[in-house]
């Protein structure tokens, strides 16, 4: 009885403690870069959509890019992605391409918007993910543009250690001084690009770590780097705390 009264109170405090991130993330746009599909097996993807689903129930507005998997049709990975998501109880819909007014539409109406980087007339141009998901991120003045991948944030090259936070202008010089791999400097890349569009904040994290997007979110520290513009502007749960 004690052990089970020790897991409510810890389960209590975690929630209220998720209250002030609540609030200030209510009712705005998330823009997710799932750049996994190449490398996470079905219960990890499972377990990445399960989170994206719990933001949309908590009053967030997910929207979903996603990469495919090597060799796979990119209109039937659409749809397994979209899948994924209404299997844990939440409306999504398969969207192939940038369209401004469908994704604003299923947005209103309750739906995670579930984005193919090809549409039909691009259907055999190689488009990279990374960029769409910017790109939308732009359109629709997203709070956020959070890319999961491999990379579980940026590190320093000496000794491995994360980076938490970097304003735009930190993260410029750190990319001129420090060599990196190609998919990492394209995602580093949009990031710029995002926040230079206005987009509030840029978020990398690794997608092999458990409920790395809640932790992320929902924790002032967070679990892999978020960069920031360089007026450096807090959230009002991150005032006296950061």
């Amino acid at each position: 009885m004690d052990g089970d009264m020790k897991e409510i109170r810890e389960k209590a405090a975690i929630l209220a403690d998720a209250l002030p991130y609540l609030r200030d993330f209510n009712q705005k746009i998330i823009v997710i870069g799932y750049l996994c599909s190449n490398f996470l097996g079905g219960e990890e993807e499972q377990r990445v959509m399960q989170d994206i689903a719990l933001l949309k129930s908590v009053g967030m507005k997910p929207v979903i890019v996603h990469d495919s998997r090597m060799g796979a049709d990119k209109f039937r990975e659409n749809k397994r992605i979209a899948k994924l998501v209404e299997l844990c109880g939440t409306k999504a819909v398969g969207i192939c391409g940038i369209d401004s007014q469908t994704l604003n539409m299923t947005l209103e109406n309750g739906y995670i918007p579930v984005v193919t980087p090809n549409d039909i007339d691009t259907e055999m141009i190689n488009l990279n993910p990374a960029d769409t998901a910017r790109e939308i991120a732009v359109l629709l003045q997203a709070e956020k543009l959070i890319y999961i991948s491999r990379h579980e944030g940026v590190t320093w090259a000496e000794n491995r250690n994360k980076i938490r936070s970097m304003t735009e202008s930190e993260l410029k010089i750190y990319m001129e001084a420090q060599a990196m791999e190609p998919d990492l400097k394209k995602i580093l890349d949009n990031a710029i690009l995002a926040l230079d569009g206005g987009v509030w904040r840029a978020h990398l994290l690794g997608g092999r770590m458990q409920h790395a997007l809640l932790l992320e979110l929902f924790s002032i520290l967070g679990v892999g780097t978020v960069i920031m513009r360089d007026e450096r502007k807090l959230y009002e749960h991150e005032k006296g705390r950061y």
